[in-house]
């Protein structure tokens, strides 16, 4: 009678060598898909259509993902918080692997945000073409390296390595039976192209991003609950809603965007998921539309929005009549003006031709400058307001310049007075063609003197469509040309012309008050992103700029003679080139006070040695829950006031770029994924409370009342908000 452990021992070595068996010969087993890896709560799987390789014929794999119930992956494009799945193929010499083709994701709600992704199965598709010279008879490795992020209320990084071996023939290998009906599922969830009877734009206006759907056969729209998802992120807000309305052929999209859009692609690629109610019931639609950038239509404004354009242009307008009041402006203004009247009557006309010669002139030169500009901004160039104050350099930068363009209107040095000089030149140009041309130089002229009045009219137009910009430079250019206009064609206002004297001057130093008000405001903008110190040290380099200024007024001006002028004027450049430079250089380098303290180990041991309460907070800018704790719970003004009361000092691990540091800390804590809140009371010896991974501020304040009131000298924290990781 055989021994039972005997045969237990005999049935393990026969089961060994079978698997050493299927190893060798890759036939024995299903040779069209690999053997799965993959983390605690994903598997991922190689699978092959067919069943062997042969020399250049493209091949379709996939990368399927089988997800636990309440987990999930990520789309291309993973929203508000997320990471896209990767794959990094290891292929034998001459072997092509093409882009991911990826299935419709869902859209996965977790208010205040939205995410894409899937649940349960993805199957990522992906071509591989062999080379055309790859020997029969041979079996090939086909390796690839799979990452994600999957997540639930946490959030954890996965990974696999996924090898699969393939025989090569001559014939074009067999599909697989057991895996036919599972690729031609994957096939059907990909995304469809839309019927080339749609014609797809798209533009941006006040903030807003409009995709319009035409029918080409003029036929009504029959699409319901249209929801767009664009591949590249940081189009849209994710998480707004989307509405649309009817058009006679089609429809049109109102998506928010956020305060820093990027500019639109050359093709504006994405998912449109919809669903259309036909006699044969409700299907639902998935079109991988490209949309083409244009301008916005000029029908499309509504009422209000069109009041406050008007608003708009009745200020640019506005500001180009203030222009010629300005002393860089006016002084010529009345000898341009009997020029282009005594021009008139010489060639036997009225005056009126020639004001209006010059109007033209003036308007046009502003819409070239428009233009420019709008063409910048298409290639890419951020050229509003808003965007760049987040930066300390730019900042800095502005600070400076308004407090030169102050310095300026006060008189401590000039700029733009030899720009007047220039209207001699036009003046001996005869015709209507020399008026044009004063128009031109006009704009010119002008121009030194435009930083007090333009700020409002360019930031508005960079921020619109094309014809709104247009609109406003042309309204600006109006109100520069409009005192010349008119005086050309009613000559008898002549004498309302008040004649140039020192009240000019007062006027020009008035002006440098508000430039001082627009200085002091950019001090306390670069306050918020630098802090005090930052604040001293942009102070200090007003010093040197100021005396730089002064240096190059007082002594290189004409009244001195030519070797002082060049000095001076090379000192006072140097000094405030050097001002400049520390200035810009500090701003790189120097970094705010923020609210929380980078997580190192050493900290932490140093804190808890000194009874300091700790509040670690392990996060990375992939994890959705942790924006959602973040907006909810974290950034609640009473639990920041809080924080303060007890003296925590809250200590922040960001693990978006996997940190072996942070990933010892959180197995120390029995944790494998963010978010994990870990709160430290004062006592060194105790363990840490860990906190749910779903916060509210009831949740913490409650943690925090526990903790004893902080002695005397205990670390306050930072009320300022500053951006999280």
């Amino acid at each position: 009678m055989v021994h039972l452990s005997t045969m237990k021992r005999g049935a393990w070595l026969f089961g060994l060598v079978a698997l050493a068996f299927c190893a060798l010969d890759p036939r024995a087993s299903r040779a069209a898909e690999s053997l799965p890896a993959g983390s605690r709560h994903v598997e991922a799987v190689l699978l092959s259509e067919t069943d062997s390789l042969s020399p250049g014929v493209p091949v379709l794999m996939a990368v399927r993902l089988r997800m636990e119930q309440g987990w999930h992956t990520y789309w291309r494009n993973p929203g508000d918080a997320g990471s896209a799945t990767r794959i990094e193929w290891k292929l034998p010499e001459g072997f092509r692997a093409g882009p991911i083709q990826w299935p419709v994701p869902e859209v996965i709600s977790v208010p205040p945000l939205t995410s894409y992704g899937y649940e349960g199965e993805a199957w990522l598709l992906v071509s591989v073409t062999p080379p055309a010279s790859l020997p029969l008879g041979q079996t090939m490795a086909l390796s690839a390296k799979v990452s994600w992020v999957e997540c639930a209320q946490s959030c954890i990084p996965g990974s696999a390595d996924l090898v699969l071996v393939l025989p090569v023939v001559a014939a074009p290998g067999k599909i697989d039976a057991s895996l036919r009906a599972a690729f031609l599922q994957a096939r059907a969830a990909l995304p469809q192209a839309p019927p080339k009877t749609v014609q797809a734009t798209a533009w941006v206006e006040r903030g807003k991003l409009h995709l319009e759907l035409k029918s080409t056969e003029k036929k009504a729209a029959v699409l319901e609950s249209p929801r767009f998802l664009p591949v590249e992120e940081g189009l849209i807000v994710d998480s707004a809603p989307q509405t649309f309305r009817l058009k006679q052929f089609g429809i049109l999209l109102e998506i928010p965007q956020p305060a820093k859009a990027k500019p639109l692609p050359r093709k504006l690629g994405g998912l449109l998921l919809a669903q259309s109610t036909e006699w044969k019931g409700t299907r639902k639609i998935a079109w991988a539309l490209e949309a083409e950038p244009v301008s916005a239509p000029i029908g499309l404004r509504v009422l209000p929005v069109s009041k406050e354009l008007w608003l708009i242009l009745g200020f640019a307008f506005l500001g180009g009549l203030i222009l010629n009041l300005m002393p860089c402006v006016f002084p010529v203004l009345s000898l341009k003006v009997l020029h282009l009247v005594d021009r008139g009557r010489e060639e036997g006309g009225g005056s009126f031709a020639h004001g209006l010669a010059f109007l033209v002139g003036v308007v046009s030169s502003f819409l070239v400058l428009a233009t420019i500009l709008l063409a910048l901004r298409a290639q890419g160039a951020e050229l509003g307001w808003g965007f760049q104050l987040q930066s300390a350099p730019f900042v800095a930068f502005l600070v400076v310049l308004f407090f030169l363009v102050s310095l300026s209107l006060f008189g401590v040095f000039e700029l733009g007075a030899s720009f007047g000089r220039m209207g001699g030149v036009a003046d001996r140009v005869r015709g209507l063609w020399g008026s044009f041309g004063s128009g031109v130089l006009a704009t010119v002229v002008a121009s030194p003197c435009t930083a007090p009045f333009m700020g409002v009219a360019l930031g508005f137009a960079l921020a619109q469509p094309m014809w709104v910009a247009l609109l406003v430079f042309g309204a600006l250019g109006l109100g520069v040309a409009a005192p010349v206009f008119l005086l050309c064609s009613f000559p008898v206002l002549m004498r309302l012309l008040p004649r140039p004297g020192r009240w000019m001057e007062d006027f020009k130093q008035l002006l440098g008050f508000p430039m001082m008000a627009a200085v002091i405001w950019l001090l306390w903008v670069y306050g918020k992103l630098r802090g005090i110190d930052g604040v001293g040290s942009l102070l200090l380099a007003l010093i040197g700029v100021g005396f730089g200024a002064w240096l190059f007024g007082r002594y290189a001006n004409p009244s001195r003679i030519l070797p002082v002028r060049l000095v001076a004027g090379l000192v006072g450049v140097l000094v405030v080139g050097a001002a400049i430079g520390y200035l810009l250089r500090d701003a790189s380098s120097r970094r705010a006070e923020e609210p929380w303290t980078p997580y190192s180990a050493a900290r932490l041991n140093e804190l808890r040695t000194e009874g300091v309460p700790v509040f670690l907070d392990f996060t990375a800018s992939w994890c959705l829950t942790c924006k959602v704790n973040e907006r909810i719970a974290l950034n609640n003004p009473e639990v920041r006031k809080r924080f303060a009361d007890r003296g925590v000092v809250w200590m922040v691990a960001d693990w978006t770029n996997r940190d072996p540091a942070i990933t010892q800390a959180l197995s120390e804590l029995g944790r494998s994924g963010v978010p994990t809140y870990a709160l430290y009371g004062p006592d060194p010896q105790s363990e840490p409370k860990l906190l749910p991974e779903l916060l509210t501020p009831r949740i913490l304040l409650d943690e925090l009342e526990k903790l004893p009131s902080p002695g005397p000298g205990a670390p306050a924290l930072s009320s300022s908000p500053q951006a999280r990781p």
